[in-house]
């Protein structure tokens, strides 16, 4: 039996030897290499997820809450909307012939998302800043929807009564 191992091992190394086949050209090895290595790193497309953003509670001036001990004599009406665990605050103040209007994003990574104030005449844009925070200025009254855009998330909310 030994000697038919050997044989064998012979034979392997025999043809290792005598073998005259060439290696495949360097530049397609690289183009093959390439084409893995391309589909490792292309990142999926994803699509954009929208979400509505459900009223938690609406603070109008001027008007008591339940529960609340006192009305205060606060000037601005105060909303808190909430979307999974991204809570979104907006201020509405009267500011001449218009409203103004400020607000944050409460959590974490929304500095310089774009938020979208649109009604069915105009259309304004800002950016939050460091804080998360934005506003408006000189809105009309009327009905709005706001959107909050993030990279893979859309927040909406609808029918903002401003005025």
């Amino acid at each position: 039996m030994n000697n038919e191992h050997e044989d064998l091992l012979n034979k392997i190394v025999y043809l290792m030897q005598t073998d005259k086949s060439a290696d495949a050209p360097a530049d397609s090895l690289k183009w093959t290499k390439n084409l893995f290595r391309t589909r490792a790193i292309e990142p999926k497309k994803s699509l954009v997820q929208k979400v509505l953003a459900v009223l938690q509670m609406d603070l109008a001036p001027n008007k008591a809450v339940f529960g609340e001990r006192s009305a205060s004599a606060s000037a601005a009406r105060q909303m808190l909307f909430s979307a999974g665990d991204i809570s979104i605050d907006l201020r509405i103040t009267k500011a001449g012939n218009g409203f103004t209007i400020a607000g944050q994003i409460l959590g974490t990574g929304f500095a310089g998302a774009e938020i979208e104030l649109r009604s069915a005449e105009r259309s304004f844009t800002v950016q939050t800043n460091e804080l998360s925070e934005f506003g408006f200025d000189t809105i009309a009254k009327g009905k709005y929807t706001f959107s909050l855009t993030l990279r893979d998330k859309e927040i909406i909310i609808e029918n903002i009564e401003i005025g």
